[in-house]
């Protein structure tokens, strides 16, 4: 049974090549000899949860299925320690409030903004945006000390370091999208655990675009998809289908549902040799696959330690035989009784 392909070497070139800082690290601006490696702002194992993607697809825009959490836009760089902490959720970006003031309705009166549905979601071209980097939790335990940008290593000043709650920290230039950032740390407030912590509480009441964000998970992720999703062409893929009989054509709606969400896709999600990401979701193996292929597996196991291989063949013929003589599917008309009684005969 296939499993989910790690990130590509290519995925890892683009978003190289995208990075106005050269592979250094976005916070400690450290060079890449220094352990700094790749880092999706959000985690590519989401793409497992079918519900989550279909739900952001809808919002963000996109057709169905086409999200793939290895673009350039979602890939940037950090030290080792930083990476560590950020996977944890225990630091993230946000965007400058203007950004983030896009992707919201105006306010009306007392009532703040709220995410732009899918008609208008906001398409931010440049290449470029500003994030600051705000800790999640009480991070006063040690410094983050930051490679200041064209100074000798030997000078004194060539290194600063900064300490919680790291608001002398500059503000960092980056390649990754907006909307990448956003679901990210709106992911992260949704949780139970950060909802009742009572540092969140208090970065909530005291920062005004870290409020903004946390309505933005209720409307991009809920899972639920409204009243007519599954027939808007702009969001399925459309195929033209000829009737019988020579009837008039028509516009058949295809889910790619099988596609997307069940099959292993003949090519890799991401080319390595492509200059652009593929517009396809990370593949992963329903985790109900999974399930039957270690029942298969292990069933498989216990026969074949129980039965001789003549056994099998004898097993098999009588099989085939059976079904032969009576022009029927195999195992049609079992019983429950029946098929208990074969596979105690089978381990016997």
């Amino acid at each position: 049974m296939p499993s989910i392909k790690p990130i590509s070497e290519g995925s890892k070139i683009r978003a190289q090549k995208a990075d106005p800082n050269g592979m250094r690290c976005l916070v400690e601006n450290c060079p890449k000899e220094r352990g700094v490696e790749a880092v999706h702002v959000v985690p590519r194992e989401m793409s497992a949860d079918r519900k989550f993607m279909k739900s952001i697809e809808w919002s963000w825009k996109m057709r169905k299925g086409t999200l793939n959490l290895d673009t350039r836009r979602n890939v940037f760089f950090l030290g080792a320690s930083l990476q560590s902490l950020y996977k944890s959720g225990l630091w993230a970006l946000i965007p400058e409030e203007r950004i983030v003031d896009r992707f919201l309705s105006k306010p009306k009166g007392r009532f703040p903004g709220s995410p732009l549905p899918r008609q208008r979601f906001p398409d931010l071209e440049d290449e470029t945006f500003r994030y600051t980097f705000i800790p999640l939790a009480d991070l006063s335990s040690f410094g983050i000390t930051r490679q200041n940008q064209g100074t000798n290593l030997a000078d004194p000043v060539a290194f600063t370091t900064h300490l919680h709650p790291f608001t002398t920290l500059p503000s960092f230039t980056s390649h990754v999208h907006p909307k990448y950032v956003i679901l990210r740390m709106a992911c992260l407030l949704s949780s139970l655990e950060k909802q009742t912590d009572p540092f969140i509480i208090n970065l909530l009441e005291t920062n005004p675009v870290v409020c903004k964000l946390a309505d933005f998970y209720p409307a991009w992720a809920s899972g639920c998809l409204p009243i007519g999703a599954k027939a808007d062409p702009s969001f399925l893929n459309v195929v033209p289908h000829e009737e019988e009989d020579g009837e008039e054509e028509e516009r058949a709606y295809m889910s790619m549902e099988s596609q997307s969400d069940y099959e292993e896709p003949d090519t890799e999600s991401s080319d390595g040799d492509s200059v652009c990401t593929a517009p396809r979701r990370i593949w992963y193996p329903p985790s109900s696959w999974i399930k039957v292929a270690r029942g298969a597996k292990r069933h498989s196991s216990e026969i074949e330690h129980s039965c001789s291989p003549s056994e099998h063949k004898g097993k098999h013929r009588k099989l085939l035989e059976d079904e032969n003589n009576t022009g029927s599917v195999p195992w049609s008309s079992c019983t429950k009784e029946s098929i208990s009684k074969w596979a105690y005969e089978c381990s016997t």
